[in-house]
């Protein structure tokens, strides 16, 4: 989560100087390099095309669909406005987790997820004269992100984790390239040179972990961690863009940070209860 909101913050403040897609087209390769260079080191290169499949495939396209729309609303959305109507994501994944996967979810974990969605809501605020019409975009791209997680789950445990991210980098810059052809390009800084490189490393570690906890865990576990990136989006927004949130919003955010410690505190205890030995009593 910190690694995907660093590098929001950061196309955010470059693309105030030139075009979206020509800022995703330049990251992109940066990113496709970084996860070339780690694909060649584990000797992953030769198979790349045996890994491709109706899931991965599935999975890129969303993650395509999702970034380039994140990215053009988020510039004209405040970071931590958009990023919080994506909170809406946890709650449809433990639900969808629970329906169609079969997972286990505990009360605990509704309950945390719910918690923090009402979190979300008194940050959002709709209906309000504060509300951003771009902030709708946001609900489409959560759509992608729970297509994205299920097509994950699809995807044979045989391929890594780093061609699932080589391979959803590519298209997002590859797309970048298409759009930056009708859009045009501007001259880039040396500033923003610097900007683009730091977010390619920080989207790189966003993906990678995020393929990672997918495979590994279960969705409807991992979904109230996913509140965390309000934080980190607070945070930027104060530093970065000299704009303090208002008491709402910090209200909400202290809901989502105690609903995710909550669904920690519960599922940890509830693992030590069922890996101590049980005592008979006689």
């Amino acid at each position: 989560m910190a690694g995907y909101v660093v590098n929001d913050a950061l196309i955010k403040l470059t693309t105030e100087t030139i075009p979206v897609f020509q800022a995703i087209f330049l990251r992109g390769l940066v990113v496709v390099a970084i996860f070339m260079v780690a694909a060649a080191r584990m000797r992953l290169i030769r198979d790349l095309r045996s890994h491709f499949g109706r899931p991965l495939a599935l999975r890129v396209s969303m993650e395509t669909v999702g970034t380039v729309l994140f990215l053009n609303a988020l510039t004209h959305a405040p970071l931590a406005g958009l990023t919080a109507v994506l909170q809406i994501v946890p709650v449809a994944m433990t639900f969808i987790a629970a329906r169609l996967l079969r997972e286990s979810v505990s009360l605990h974990r509704v309950a945390s997820v719910v918690v923090g969605f009402v979190g979300v809501l008194i940050i959002i605020r709709p209906g309000s004269s504060d509300f951003n019409p771009w902030l709708l975009v946001g609900l489409v791209v959560v759509v992608g992100i729970i297509i994205r997680e299920l097509a994950t789950t699809r995807i044979p445990v045989d391929t890594p984790s780093v061609i699932v991210s080589l391979a959803a980098a590519a298209s997002i810059t590859a797309v970048g390239g298409i759009g930056s052809l009708a859009e045009g390009w501007s001259t880039v800084s040396g500033t923003n040179a610097i900007r683009l490189s730091a977010a390619a490393c920080f989207i790189a570690i966003g993906y990678l972990a995020s393929v990672v906890t997918v495979r590994v865990g279960d969705l409807s576990f991992s979904a109230p961690f996913r509140y965390t990136i309000m934080v980190f989006a607070i945070a930027l927004q104060i530093v970065v863009f000299n704009d303090v949130p208002d008491a709402l919003t910090f209200a909400g955010t202290a809901l989502i940070i105690a609903a995710g410690l909550y669904a920690f505190r519960s599922e940890t205890r509830a693992a030590r209860l069922v890996s101590q030995p049980t005592k008979l009593r006689f």
